[in-house]
């Protein structure tokens, strides 16, 4: 046995060694075995096994909410809206399980064309530890209801708890060659990507990983569904509701405490209200409260370890150097805790080319930037090589599509912020990564297009 450490008490969590290429190639044949089996073909035994699914973890949310809270660090009630969010996506692609795909019409000389989606077969899901169970159930589900099998490779940090999610579905009727879950780290997922029994690959997690997956995939065209890194921003115009708007971007810049890729990074402002957004946001980032995620009313946990803490200390070492840190960026230790705690940061008077506004950090630190006119915050908005996310406020709605229309990222809210629905697709542009999950696209990305040609005797 392998084991991790806990964020927050640093005690040890036993979890299984790496898989050896042995047992590699073994999950991919009964990956492949049961593919060919009749799950592809039952749609209404997926849509029921999915709902039961969620029924099963609905009836033990309490305690996986726990697990949650101790192998990630998150607080609880961001834990409780994981798992409910997770609840919901199984539903909604279990309702979509029985929805048929394609289209067909009649071609100019009388013969019929067909385009059929068939799943796209074994796929490997490697999931990250910041929202495991959502992020393992966002993309497996609609996977599930088109018919692949799959290849679970978590991140080691929150293995128990998905082994606990994937227990709960073969509790629900779920075969077990038709999800499978395998221990290990990037190694491990480098075999599985590149192996040639496996047909397509999702992964969540840092740019440089998703790199790495797509050099992989490269090898046998495995199929590649990435979403990456980001560099969110909340972009207020003018005649944006302001107190709203960093209302909502203090709040959504210590989501994860920060370690989430769709967490805000960045607020760009008129440079006639810098000063007062200045003094707000460092008021309101100055007022949450650190402690021990299981705690109610907490606002932020620690972070993941000793690397990130180091990784993200280090940025704010470096906006005292080359910029101003108004708020925060401080360690603190809380009562009862063993991990690696740190105040939300405000940064100021940071150079937009800077590695503080350009870089994913993946911490609990949000820069402040000013435009003079439009155009201007509209570059700044684009002016990183990340496009997960943004929001846009105003009270103009005309406004309001001409800039989101702008804006190069997968998800643009308007007037909000992190706004996520089953029913609507997400993805990256650039380098925060390819293809969309959620929503009908959702089910798209794990399916092939094959156009079927009929010919139509007309002669009769």
């Amino acid at each position: 046995m392998s084991t991790v450490l806990l964020p927050v008490s640093q005690e040890e969590l036993a979890i299984p060694d790496d898989a050896t290429p042995a047992q590699i190639e073994d999950a991919v044949a009964r990956a492949e075995a049961a593919f060919a089996g009749p799950w592809r073909r039952d749609h209404r035994r997926r849509a029921q096994i999915m709902n039961a699914w969620a029924d099963r973890i609905e009836a033990e949310a309490g305690s996986v909410v726990a697990q949650v809270v101790a192998e990630t660090g998150k607080v609880i009630a961001e834990a409780r809206a994981e798992v409910a969010g997770s609840i919901d996506a199984l539903r909604f692609n279990a309702g979509l399980a029985r929805l048929p795909l394609g289209r067909a019409g009649a071609l100019h000389d009388g013969s019929e064309s067909h385009l059929v989606r068939e799943p796209v077969g074994p796929t490997i899901f490697i999931t990250p530890w910041n929202w495991p169970v959502l992020l393992l159930l966002r993309d497996l589900a609609p996977a599930l209801a088109v018919g692949v099998t799959a290849i679970v490779k978590p991140s080691p940090q929150t293995h128990a708890v998905t082994e606990r999610i994937v227990a709960l579905g073969r509790e629900a009727g779920l075969e077990d060659d038709v999800v499978q879950v395998l221990a290990g780290g990037a190694k491990v997922g480098s075999a599985l990507v590149r192996h040639p029994g496996t047909a397509a690959v999702a992964i969540t997690g840092s740019t440089a990983a998703g790199q790495a997956v797509l050099r992989d995939a490269a090898e046998t065209m495995t199929r590649p569904l990435l979403e990456l890194g980001g560099k969110a921003s909340t972009l207020v115009l003018p005649d944006g509701d302001l107190l709203r708007a960093l209302e909502l971007a203090g709040r959504a810049s210590i989501t994860t405490s920060g370690q989430m890729c769709m967490a805000c990074t960045r607020v760009i402002v008129p440079q006639d209200r810098l000063a007062e957004a200045r003094d707000l946001l460092a008021a309101q980032l100055g007022s949450f409260r650190v402690g021990l995620p299981e705690d109610e009313g907490v606002d932020l946990g620690p972070l993941i370890g000793e690397a990130a803490f180091e990784k993200v200390s280090s940025y704010v070492d470096l906006a005292r150097r080359e910029a101003s840190v108004v708020v925060g960026g401080e360690p603190v230790r809380p009562d009862g805790a063993r991990g690696y705690f740190l105040t939300p940061a405000l940064v100021a008077d940071a150079d937009p080319a800077s590695a503080i506004v350009q870089d994913d950090i993946f911490g609990p630190v949000l820069s402040l930037e000013s435009y003079r006119d439009e155009e201007e915050a509209i570059a700044l908005a684009n002016a990183t090589s990340f496009g997960l996310a943004t929001a846009v406020w105003t009270a103009d709605v005309s406004r309001a599509f001409d800039v989101s229309r702008q804006m190069r990222a997968g998800t643009v809210w308007v007037n909000g912020y992190n706004r996520s629905y089953a029913e609507a697709p997400s993805g990256g542009h650039r380098m925060s990564g390819l293809g969309r999950t959620r929503g009908v696209e959702g089910l798209e990305q794990f399916t092939e297009l094959k156009h079927v040609h009929f010919h139509v005797d007309t002669t009769h």
